[in-house]
């Protein structure tokens, strides 16, 4: 195999225009962050939790690994739990994201091609989301130890892509297993192509699995130790076989971002074309491997390993699928993509120059955009902060109301927490089923917020509705309006209720 060796200037090229077109989506000004939302406030407030002393699994509830908790918690130590910082992991994870698909799409194919597959990747896949959720973490790991195997199948190399495996699922604990078994899978593929002995291969299986098992246990002694292994696995595997799975069914068809019409069609034009080239795109990969593969100036080893990683991922995902966690796994697909359209000789100048026109604008449209509706300035304990209207009216609220370090429950997100210093002070992040409001801890819930005395509730009116929010919150409802007077209502429709006096709680 000729190895492809990337060029360091179209490298610092890249990097560097990912770097400004990043911070230009995450910073209003030099001293001013967007607020950012999305999955990732989960782990902000955990790790806010845990700068608190609060312990993951016995003070708060999780069902993912607490992986992105302590990189949240690392940096909060260093720097302080400011919005800046958490903008600046975004930022951060980003490049690392770019650099690592450039990386591997240079083993593959010309730097032009990797280029673009590149920043089509910044642009379409993560600029659009600027979400440093746990998905993400995994995949840059996963993504580490697809370079690393790319290098070849020595003992060293298959420790340390399984050791990244392990850390992988040490954040998402089915994307580390799924990659495990893709990588598992190429090398015994790997021997059947070369006839290797097969004492060879199950060495090199022993390697992978032994590091991937050590790091994983490494990483979640502490965890395990305060817990055990037993109720790790309750909250890391069996609630989300369950609880979790059944609650996203709810939503929308496909987890879209839109329900699908002819209206919603424009807008849901990016997501759809993810939705529909992952599934043509591997199979079709894979199907070249096979074709070619007593073609000697094919690389197919890399390009079936890629596949490989990606398929099991896309496959994974689809069994609970939303257009966040599509997005997260695609990388290895939009590679794939412009290999395929480089071996089909299409990467040549006028569509080189469509594809850079296009990112270009639509990065230009995302810079716009973010500026245009995030533009209230607040002043925050959290530091300062650019966010949208609806935002900024309930900041300026509360930060009229309450006081840095009281308890405050937010029931339907938990975004305000980081900007404005409170505490959460129930088990569950939010009243959702899928955020581990099951019958058991509705009842905790109840308890820690009469325990503590909560003065102020943010209650979404969505979980006014049995038919939304189910039986459990429907006692938690029954609560608030027993002990809690309605005091402020948002433009949104949310609204803040206050203790009452003397509670009488039912």
């Amino acid at each position: 195999m000729t190895r492809q060796r990337a060029n360091p200037r179209s490298l610092l090229y890249l990097l560097f225009g990912a770097a400004v077109y990043l911070y230009a989506n995450l910073f209003f000004s030099p001293r001013v962050p967007f607020l950012l939302g999305g999955d990732q406030v989960y782990f902000w407030t955990y790790a806010q939790r845990m700068l608190g002393g609060a312990r993951v699994y016995q003070d708060f509830f999780q069902f993912t690994p607490p992986g992105t908790n302590f990189v949240y918690l690392i940096f909060f130590k260093l720097f302080g739990p400011n919005v800046w910082v958490t903008n600046a992991i975004v930022l951060a994870l980003g490049i690392s994201l770019t650099w690592i698909c450039f990386s591997i799409a240079s083993e593959i194919m010309k730097d032009r091609s990797a280029l673009l597959a590149s920043v089509v990747f910044l642009v379409f896949l993560y600029g659009k989301m600027l979400n440093a959720t746990h998905h993400w973490f995994s995949l840059l790991l996963i993504m580490a130890a697809v370079k690393v195997l790319m290098g070849g199948q020595r003992p060293a190399r298959l420790l340390g892509a399984g050791a990244l495996l392990g850390s992988a699922a040490f954040f998402t604990q089915t994307h580390g297993a799924f990659a495990l078994l893709a990588c598992a899978t190429w090398l015994a593929l790997s021997h059947l192509q070369k006839r290797t002995p097969g004492v060879n291969l199950l060495k090199q299986e022993a390697f992978l699995l032994l590091s991937c098992v050590v790091a994983w246990f490494l990483l979640s002694a502490p965890t395990l130790a305060a817990v055990g292994f037993r109720q790790l696995w309750h909250f890391q595997v069996s609630f989300v076989g369950h609880t979790a799975v059944v609650a996203s069914l709810e939503g929308v068809p496909l987890g879209l971002p839109a329900p699908f019409s002819l209206h919603t069609l424009p807008r849901l034009t990016p997501y759809l074309a993810v939705y529909i080239l992952l599934p043509v795109i591997y199979p079709l990969t894979l199907w070249r491997c096979w074709r070619q593969r007593n073609d000697q100036s094919f690389d197919r080893a890399r390009v079936l390993l890629l596949a490989l990683v990606g398929t099991v991922l896309f496959v994974e995902v689809m069994v609970n699928v939303n257009w966040l966690r599509l997005f997260c796994v695609a990388s290895p697909g939009i590679i794939l993509l412009f290999w395929n359209a480089e071996q089909w000789n299409l990467i040549r100048r006028p569509l080189i120059a469509v594809v850079w026109i296009v990112c270009a604008l639509l990065g230009i449209r995302q810079v716009r955009l973010t500026h245009l509706h995030q533009h209230s300035i607040l002043h925050l304990p959290g530091g300062t902060a650019a966010t949208s209207a609806p935002t900024d009216e309930k900041l300026r609220w509360l930060q009229a109301h309450t006081t840095p370090g009281q308890f405050f429950f937010q029931a339907a997100w938990t975004n305000v927490y980081l900007p404005m210093g409170l505490s959460n002070p129930v088990f569950v992040s939010t009243a959702y089923v899928g955020d581990g409001m099951t019958s058991e801890y509705t009842a905790r819930t109840i308890d820690e917020l009469d325990t503590k005395r909560v003065q102020f509730i943010l209650w979404d009116p969505r979980f006014d509705s049995a038919r939304y929010a189910g039986p459990q919150v429907m006692l938690l409802r029954d609560y608030l309006h027993s002990n809690y007077t309605q005091v402020q209502t948002f433009s949104d429709g949310e609204t803040i209720w206050e203790r009452n006096a003397s509670p009488g709680r039912n």
